[in-house]
Order: structure tokens, then sequence, then C-alpha cells
């Protein structure tokens, strides 16, 4: 690997896991938020502009946020030697 695409593979590897830990934060506020909303019967979440109450709505959503700190655990925590390699192929392609 050539010092360039060093220098571009370790902007990418820090800012990814910058990503990652906003993640972390802003998915684990949400999980919070949907979590609570789910266990509360009268709980109103907005589903594309329209209020709803269903049940199974409010638990899509708090599965679905739980993705955001799952991404973002894996961006912060996967180890560099993988994410170099797989940072500098996707640079290499790009270019």
């Amino acid at each position: 690997m050539d010092v360039e695409l060093k220098k571009k593979v370790d902007i990418v590897v820090g800012l990814s896991r910058l990503a990652g830990g906003v993640l972390i934060l802003i998915g684990s506020i949400l999980v919070f938020f949907f979590v609570q909303a789910a266990l509360d019967p009268n709980a109103v979440i907005e589903i594309n502009g329209v209020p709803t109450k269903d049940e199974s709505s409010k638990i899509f959503a708090a599965i679905f946020s739980g993705l955001l700190p799952l991404i973002g655990i894996f961006l912060s925590f996967v180890p560099s030697k993988h994410l170099d390699k797989w940072v500098a192929q996707i640079i290499i392609r790009l270019s």
C-alpha cells in the first residue's frame, strides 16, 4: 500500500470509527424512547405523518432503531486490519 493510499485509508477508518460512536449514542437514545413508547399503550408515534397507537408499529420502530447501535458497535470495534483491507479495496475501486 503506497503512502497516499495509506493516508486516505487512515482518514476513512478514523471517520468510520467516529460515525460508529455517533450511531451508538443516537441509536441508544432512539431505542430508549421507542421501547418506552412500545410499553405504553397510550403512546402515539407518527408513521409517514399519520399518528398511530398500533402496538406492532411501535415494536417495529424499537427493533429497527436497535439496528443503529449494532452498526455503530461494528464500526467502532471491528479490528483495524479488517477495516483497513475493506476500505482500501473500496478506495481503489472508486478511484
